[in-house]
């Protein structure tokens, strides 16, 4: 089975991240019905909804109905202030356990085009580097397994016409139309604007994704060229970081504290770099940042 670009053999079982909203049934459903690979429905209750109950039923349902494993998780309780950031967190926590159980190296999420726009958005919004600015990645390689997003062609719109055509049954989030969230705001604001002008806008906004990961890929191999120069036993050695073009400086820092922080996403902002740099540059002989 090929899907972008990835040659997945019958026998490797396959995770699905599913929510038993629009998305994420019809990606569910595509996947059994044009596979022979074993799926295992992986499916995280938030907990924040009544409705959340009926839907896990129905999703358990119609997992035995279609022959698909359902595993199941229910957060009982948040400990962090952000919701959504903790909520993302224990997700891929329990993504990654049933992995393991399955010994899967494959992870399937419905992110789709409208979803792609929306996060480039807000991605500019907050200041990133060049890996945020291109938005969701078709194919990402954590750890020992890929995250697959194989509806980034496809708006929301197809993804409920997909169902329709399929009799799949699913539920909306009310929580999606509740313009606290910044996400929900573009979707609700922004979006449609976008869409009035070009229907298709979600496939130039996927090119551009694509183009900005192509220059990453050349950009990271220069990093690696000077990464170990600049950076000793995780001590920054700013008299040969001086020396490299300041456009890689900003790439190394952000590596530098990527790693530090193990890579948890929305924490290295711009302007972190751009104190670094500051500080680096300062002639005092004794500075510090928090």
């Amino acid at each position: 089975m090929l899907i972008n670009n990835l040659n997945i053999e019958e026998n490797e079982p396959l995770v699905v991240g599913c929510s038993s909203g629009p998305d994420s049934m019809a990606l569910l459903h595509y996947l059994k019905k044009n596979t022979n690979n074993k799926i295992i429905c992986c499916h995280i209750n938030h907990n924040i909804r009544k409705q959340s109950i009926e839907e896990e039923q129905y999703l358990k349902n119609y997992c035995i109905k279609e022959n698909i494993i359902f595993e199941n998780t229910t957060i009982k309780k948040y400990k962090e202030n952000n919701f959504e950031n903790e909520a993302r967190k224990r997700r891929y926590e329990f993504y990654e356990k049933i992995l393991n159980k399955y010994h899967s190296k494959y992870l399937f999420l419905a992110h789709h085009g409208d979803d792609l726009i929306e996060t480039i958005l807000m991605k500019i919004e907050r200041g990133s580097n060049l890996e945020g600015y291109a938005g969701i990645k078709e194919i990402t390689h954590i750890n020992n397994y890929y995250i697959i997003r194989p509806l980034l062609k496809y708006t929301k719109e197809d993804l409920i016409e997909y169902n329709k055509k399929n009799n799949i049954k699913y539920y909306i989030d009310q929580s999606n139309n509740n313009t606290i969230y910044t996400r929900n705001r573009y979707r609700k604001n922004i979006l449609p604007l976008l869409k009035k002008e070009d229907k298709k806008i979600h496939l130039k906004y996927l090119k551009y994704s694509k183009t900005i990961l192509d220059y990453l890929s050349f950009i990271e191999e220069e990093v690696n060229k000077y990464y170990n120069k600049a950076i000793t036993n995780n001590i920054i050695n700013i008299k040969e970081l001086k020396k490299i073009h300041p456009f890689l400086i900003k790439n190394i820092l952000y590596k530098y504290l990527n790693t530090n922080y193990n890579n948890q996403p929305n924490i290295i902002k711009e302007s972190h770099i751009e104190s670094i740099i500051t500080i680096i540059n300062d002639k005092k002989p004794n500075i510090k940042i928090n």
